[in-house]
């Protein structure tokens, strides 16, 4: 795969699921609406294509924090 990907991985503690993309607002949107949605809320991150992890969501915040 040629292109450059960022990642939005979701920590349940007891599990994590990851979702790559090249498109990182979609990352974003998509992360909102499942932790909106989500009965169990994971902690959140993305990552952008270098590996640097550059927006988290905690369990309890309801939008991106930029790191």
């Amino acid at each position: 795969m040629t292109d450059r990907l960022f990642k939005l991985e979701a920590d349940y503690d007891t599990s994590k699921s990851i979702l790559f993309s090249t498109d990182e607002m979609a990352l974003r949107m998509f992360g909102e609406d499942h932790h909106a949605a989500a009965t169990i809320k994971p902690e959140m991150t993305i990552t952008n294509p270098d590996g640097k992890v550059i927006a988290e969501m905690e369990v309890w915040a309801a939008n991106w924090k930029e790191v």
